[in-house]
Parts: C-alpha cells; sequence; structure tokens
C-alpha cells in the first residue's frame, strides 16, 4: 500500500512540475487521464480528486471538448470542482481545497476572469502552510500579476500593495535561481512601473521578461509576457505594436498547446506572425542556453 501512495503522490508532482515548466498541454492532458484512471483502480480517493481538477484546469486551457475529467470517479458523487471542495471541506483534506484554489486561480487568470483569480488567490492563501510547495510560487506570481490589473481598475492601495508583496518575493527567489525566477519578475516589476506611469521602465522590462522567458525555454510565460506588454502597448495607443505582440502571444500559446486561450477576444484581430517587434528573437524550434 505505501509504495501505491506514494506513486500517487509522484504522479502528482511529476503532472504539477510539466505544466509549470510549460510542458505540453495536450501531453499533460493525456497523462492526467491515464494517471486518474490508475488511481482510481488503486483506490487513491483523495490523489485522484486533485488530479481530476488538475484535469480540469487543463482541459479548459487546451480548449478540449468531448471529455468530462470527473467522470472516471464511478460512484458519481464528484461531478465538479464543486463537489470536490465540498469534500475537501467537509473532510478537513486542506492540501485538496489548496490545490483546487490554485487551479481556479491559474484558470481564472489566464482566461481574464481577475476578480475571480484574486478571490482564489486569497481563499489560497488563507489555507497556505509555511513550507513552501511549487503551487505557492506559481500562485504568487498570478496572485502579484492580478493585482497589479486590479490596482490599474480600481485605483485601490490595497492591490498594489499586494503586487509589491510578490515583487519582494521574487526578488529574493531570483538570488538563487535567476533561471526560474528573473522573467517572472521582470513581468512583475514591468507590471508594477505601468501602474505607477513610469512607462519607459515599464517597456523595458516587458522586452527582458519576453528574453528570459524565451532564453529559459518557458513558452508559456512568454505568451504571457507577450499579451500583457501587448495590452500596455493598446493602452498606450501603440496599436500596430499591439497587435504585432498580440500575434506573438498566440504563437506562444499555440506552442503551448493552449488552443482555448486563442478563442479570447484580444486574439480576434490577430491573423498574421510577429518575428520583428523583438528582434532577434523567434518562437519556431530555438532553443535556449542549458540551465546552470
Amino acid at each position: 500500500v505505501g509504495d501505491i501512495e506514494f506513486a500517487a503522490i509522484s504522479s502528482k508532482g511529476y503532472i504539477h512540475h510539466g505544466f509549470i515548466s510549460g510542458s505540453s498541454l495536450a501531453t499533460i492532458e493525456r497523462e492526467c487521464a491515464a494517471i486518474s484512471l490508475e488511481m482510481m483502480q488503486s483506490n487513491q480517493i483523495h490523489g485522484l480528486f486533485w488530479c481530476m481538477n488538475h484535469h480540469a484546469m487543463i482541459m479548459a486551457l487546451n480548449g478540449k471538448q468531448g471529455r468530462d475529467p470527473f467522470a472516471v470517479y464511478k460512484n458519481g458523487s464528484i461531478n465538479n470542482y464543486h463537489d470536490a471542495l465540498a469534500y475537501a471541506e467537509t473532510t478537513g483534506r486542506r492540501r485538496l481545497m489548496r490545490a483546487i484554489y490554485s487551479n481556479r486561480l491559474v484558470e481564472a487568470f489566464f482566461f481574464g476572469r481577475y476578480s475571480e483569480a484574486m478571490d482564489m488567490a486569497e481563499k489560497y492563501r488563507n489555507e497556505s502552510e509555511i513550507s513552501m510547495p511549487i503551487e505557492h510560487v506559481l500562485n504568487s506570481f498570478l496572485e502579484g500579476l492580478t493585482a497589479f490589473h486590479l490596482a490599474r481598475s480600481e485605483s485601490c492601495s490595497r492591490w498594489m500593495e499586494l503586487g509589491e508583496n510578490s515583487i519582494h518575493s521574487f526578488r529574493s527567489w531570483a538570488v538563487h535561481s535567476a533561471w526560474n525566477f528573473d522573467n517572472k519578475l521582470f513581468l512583475l516589476e514591468a507590471e508594477s512601473y505601468f501602474c505607477h506611469g513610469q512607462y519607459d521602465k515599464a517597456e523595458e522590462k516587458y522586452q527582458s521578461a519576453i528574453e528570459s522567458s524565451r532564453l529559459h525555454r518557458f513558452v508559456h510565460e512568454e505568451g504571457l509576457a507577450c499579451e500583457l506588454f501587448g495590452s500596455f502597448c493598446k493602452t498606450r495607443g501603440k496599436l500596430s505594436k499591439h497587435i504585432e505582440l498580440m500575434a506573438r502571444a498566440r504563437d506562444c500559446y499555440k506552442k503551448w498547446e493552449a488552443y482555448g486561450l486563442l478563442e479570447k477576444d484580444c486574439f480576434k484581430n490577430c491573423d498574421t506572425s510577429c518575428d520583428s517587434i523583438i528582434p532577434g528573437l523567434s518562437i519556431g524550434n530555438e532553443k535556449g542556453d542549458s540551465p546552470p
């Protein structure tokens, strides 16, 4: 039994690390489906609930239709993430609660549902422990970006404080691993400068975030940096640059196989790929440097 439980835990970690590092969503989706079935067959119910919720989030980003990730659980009591969350709350499974909040945060953020994303981020933070699982890094990143977006739309000092807290965290983490954290720090700083009206500094940081993401092969975060930079350019009235950046973001999301994101309104007018906005930057199959 112990070996089965350890294998289930390892499988969860493998899937989550693949997602955070920007592995193909189509590959992760297939692995989620296979591992969910194995967990059901070996009666690893708590791991199964985690995997089903993660699978649902991956399918939303991937735009895959026709498969119900919760159908693998045959007794019918868990049919969606609301049911899984109710189960976690009733049974006191706080790790499962945090995992569900984290998955919902990711999905809400990438689809531009910022109020929902912040709600999930705050619920996750209220349930978090002293230890720092890898999902905490992702959540801190997305919470900071969400906070800066809300700060621009609602002019609330609380959002700025949350965003700056995320910057402080990533500055300390980047000291230990520039490879993993620099691009995220640059993007948070760009959004902060945007909020403060320091547009030249913001543009420099957006460029740095895109370049760092490309060199470190985080294609999903390269796409995100291009999307946010494109939004910045649209606000500043630089419409041709906006269109080119959104086209580059779309190309990155295609490479990530996040086809669900391509249905967002911001990509509707991006009919051509972009290779000119950032000199020397190519998506294709180009490989960056190797991690130290």
